[in-house]
């Protein structure tokens, strides 16, 4: 484990609560981990590649993380359910988008997998990596939650693979209507991102679009309705309609992408070719 990894997971959690939820926790002071026992109700999970190898988990107590979803969406969540468990996913891939953003001024390329979400009473997280982990424990007045990392510069052949996995138990089956917090739900581990057909990942950006849509056109829709809505809560959509347009064009420019390569062949993808066209020339005699 690299102690450097530490700080910009420390910075991208306080900024992106503060700015999605308006949320100020307090940082404790880091810790050892040696097992894989979660420390909160409901983890995010998500792998890391590229010039750095591991994975990044948050877990958060029930009480903390339903007041974090609750200024966010400007509704009252009393228990997890699919919103808030939808939430811990966002949010575990938006601290992790601002931590690699920091990682990437010093130089570094990183990646990141599609994040998972683990639920359950005294469910684990198993790291990529088969070593301790550092663990950020925060506190706040609902509660607390913590940041658990666990990374280290990878090398060559790590940096040249296409292939790392987080194992997650239990998983939250899709589809089904979580469980109350004491009660584990025993299900086999989300599949790596790698592993998925093209086609699954289109849809699913698909549906993640549909959905970025529909919340920033419902929170434009309300302002423009409600001119004497609660400053909070203006305050609130006015700071998340442009993190909803960052991730509507993302998804969009992904879609596009990925239907472009879906229509190519291997013998296109594996040797591509440049076409000419009039700002390309062979010669001065062509220019005439």
């Amino acid at each position: 484990m690299d102690v450097e990894y530490i700080n910009p997971f420390l910075s991208g959690t306080l900024e992106v609560l503060n700015t999605m939820a308006t949320f100020q926790p307090v940082p404790g002071k880091p810790y050892v981990k040696k097992n894989d026992l979660a420390s909160g109700d409901v983890s995010g999970i998500i792998g890391i590649t590229g010039d750095a190898v591991g994975s990044l988990a948050i877990s958060f107590s029930e009480s903390c993380i339903c007041n974090i979803v609750g200024r966010m969406l400007g509704e009252t969540f009393s228990s997890i359910n699919h919103d808030v468990l939808d939430a811990v996913g966002e949010l575990t891939n938006m601290i992790s988008g601002v931590s690699r953003t920091q990682l990437e001024k010093k130089g570094m390329t990183v990646f990141a997998a599609i994040p998972s979400v683990v639920f359950g009473s005294n469910h684990t997280i198993t790291h990529i990596l088969k070593s301790p982990s550092i663990v950020i424990p925060f506190t706040s007045p609902n509660g607390p939650f913590f940041v658990d990392v666990c990374i280290r510069t990878a090398n060559e052949p790590e940096k040249r693979s296409s292939s790392y996995g987080v194992v997650n138990k239990p998983t939250l089956p899709g589809g089904k209507t979580p469980p109350n917090a004491s009660a584990p739900v025993p299900t086999p581990s989300v599949p790596q991102p790698e592993s998925q057909e093209p086609l699954d990942r289109l849809e699913m950006m698909k549906k993640k679009l549909s959905e970025a849509l529909k919340a920033r056109n419902a929170m434009q829709n309300e302002l423009a309705e409600k001119p004497f809505m609660e400053m909070a809560r203006r305050k609130l959509f006015k700071k998340n309609i442009p993190l909803l347009d960052i991730r509507i064009k993302r998804l969009k420019l992904d879609i596009t992408t990925t239907e472009m390569l879906q229509k190519m062949t291997p013998d296109e993808l594996e040797n591509p070719q440049i076409v000419k066209d009039y700002q390309h020339y062979d010669s001065k005699e062509t220019r005439k």
